[in-house]
């Protein structure tokens, strides 16, 4: 049974009955990381996790990866929910492991040091002196709210009990301490999956290009909306009244150029509900790293995404489509600022979508996405990877 129909089946139970579900969870976790623990700490081991062991991505996957490049006698392993498919991701060098299985949380439990990039409370729980951990997190320049800032009454203190956290921002630096009540050490560098979009290099643009099978000379729009929380809640999807194919016909005005449509949902609404267009729109919502088609889109559009603000780095143009800010607000986060104190350039409707990439120009774009890393104060270096490396690898080597 997968987990959405175990969910299903604890909700028609009722509370009760999933917080028992939990509780059992815990229990299982306590009991194998507690008896891995007898055998010590591995101090060659590093293990990553991303998106809750869900792929080989984002911030982690760019440490992993640079860490080998720098120590490469180092021990790499990667948990992951669908093993079978995930496992074929990873390089030669590293190792991976079937989360929650009994060897990946002996494997845990024992690690020098850990990777995440999202919540990892009930683990570090059970944290040994000695073990570092790493929190990544993968919003820096986040719209909504998370944490103690969406929530004040609930307990996520633990979740953020990290040794070192990574933040791209004064804005990202201020939220990663409110929304999780942190008072720790933060490294200011950027984030590691930024690092290619500061480097900006065509012939890497290129690779990616060819690996999705995008035509020569084209263009591509990347149209990248965020989840609702409501509509997850209920198993929905959410269908944006954006009209794409209008779009890309606006774009195709204002440049001259053909232009296609990377539609790529967030992780957790994947099946978010888009009308199809035979030959115009590429779904990359397989596709395992949002940095990559960041990387080579020549425009975007999103909502709340904070890969708005990531994309600002590129210096192309970005587009706020929020046709359902009220509700959204309501319904499902609220926002860390009013975008209309922000420079982003917001449509609430299609036709002021289209009115906005009329008045578009190159050096407009790039001015406003200058404007953009001010609003946030971004410290982006290029070389966020290589300094959490650093980090880590003097806590590798005992230091």
């Amino acid at each position: 049974m997968n987990s959405r129909a175990l969910r299903k089946r604890f909700e028609r139970m009722g509370g009760a009955a999933y917080a028992v579900a939990r509780g059992i969870a815990h229990l299982y976790r306590r009991m194998v990381m507690g008896i891995a623990r007898l055998g010590g700490i591995r101090k060659n081991r590093a293990v990553f996790l991303s998106f809750d062991a869900r792929s080989y991505s984002d911030n982690p996957r760019y440490i992993s990866e640079k860490l080998h490049e720098l120590r490469p006698e180092t021990e790499i392993v990667w948990m992951f929910r669908n093993f079978d498919a995930k496992k074929k991701l990873l390089p030669g060098y590293a190792r991976a492991e079937r989360w929650m299985s009994i060897r990946s949380l002996a494997t845990l439990a024992t690690a020098r040091v850990t990777v995440a990039n999202f919540s990892f409370r009930p683990f570090f729980r059970f944290r040994k002196p000695g073990q570092v951990y790493v929190q990544t997190w993968h919003g820096d320049r986040a719209f909504k709210k998370v944490g103690f800032d969406m929530h004040p009454e609930r307990d996520f203190l633990l979740e953020m009990e990290c040794d070192l956290g990574l933040v791209g921002s004064d804005y990202g630096e201020r939220q990663f301490r409110s929304a999780f009540r942190y008072g720790g050490e933060l490294l200011r560098a950027g984030y590691p999956r930024n690092d290619m979009l500061v480097r900006n290099d065509p012939a890497e643009a290129a690779a990616i290009r060819r690996a999705l099978g995008i035509p020569e000379g084209v263009k591509l729009l990347l149209y990248a909306p965020t989840f609702r929380d409501e509509l997850l809640v209920k198993w929905q999807r959410h269908r944006a009244q954006i009209d794409l194919d209008r779009t890309l016909r606006a774009l195709e005005r204002r440049t001259g150029d053909r232009w296609m449509c990377l539609f790529r949902a967030h992780y957790l609404s994947a099946g978010l509900a888009v009308d199809a267009l035979e030959g115009r729109i590429v779904n990359a919502a397989g596709h395992e790293e949002m940095a990559e088609l960041l990387l080579i889109a020549d425009a975007l559009v999103t909502d709340y995404s904070s890969c708005a603000g990531d994309f600002a780095l590129t210096g192309r143009p970005i587009f706020l489509f929020q046709d359902d800010l009220e509700d959204y607000k309501a319904k499902s986060r609220e926002l860390y600022f009013d975008v209309t104190d922000s420079p982003y350039l917001v449509a609430r409707t299609q036709k002021e979508l289209e009115a906005l990439i009329e008045a578009m120009t190159p050096e407009f774009a790039r001015e406003n996405d200058r404007a953009i890393l001010d609003f946030y104060g971004t410290t982006e270096t290029g070389r966020a990877a290589e300094a959490a490396c650093e980090y880590i690898i003097k806590k590798l080597d005992g230091n």
